[in-house]
């Protein structure tokens, strides 16, 4: 008997097949997915997604790096206890979880994109302010890059969660 070996593409399906059945059977983080527990998580998840451009404006890099993982850890605490929907191919979603996660990613959009065009008005705003005969030189440190980077990095990941956990309460 020879088993074909799988390509790493079928390993992967295979891996997010395993990972969405297990994610939706489990019982173990309900805790997490209570209303309460999910305004917690996302008030948290904010907190850190102005504490990582914070950290690298006024902190050493390797805080900075330690900030970022702390907020990996909540960014995970805020999928599971929205069971991942946010993330799951759709052939992994009942027809409901599929309208709550693309409404989800309509309104995750819509934030992202308002935010974006606050801080793009906010920057073209000191741009009239401080330039001398339409001429600003900007000298970005690395610290600034990389908050920046990781603002806008963070609020695309973490949005489409955040929604859905303000959205949908205990039912996910």
């Amino acid at each position: 008997m020879t088993e074909k070996k799988l390509t790493a593409r079928e390993r992967n399906e295979k891996a997010v097949a395993d990972m969405a059945d297990t994610v939706m059977r489990d019982t173990k983080w309900d805790w997490m997915r209570t209303r309460r527990a999910r305004l917690i998580i996302v008030g948290v998840m904010i907190a850190m997604l102005v504490a990582i451009p914070l950290s690298w404006i006024f902190l050493p890099d390797l805080v900075a790096l330690g900030v970022i993982a702390l907020a990996v850890v909540v960014w995970w605490a805020l999928r599971t206890s929205v069971r991942v929907i946010a993330d799951l191919p759709e052939e992994f979603l009942d027809e409901r979880q599929a309208r709550v996660r693309d409404r989800a990613y309509v309104e995750a959009y819509k934030w992202f994109a308002g935010l974006t065009l606050i801080a793009a008005s906010g920057a073209l705003i000191w741009f009239v302010v401080a330039s001398e005969n339409d001429v600003v030189t900007v000298d970005l440190t690395w610290g600034v890059a990389m908050a920046i980077f990781w603002a806008f990095e963070g609020l695309a990941l973490t949005l489409p969660s955040i929604v859905l956990a303000l959205r949908e309460g205990d039912r996910t």
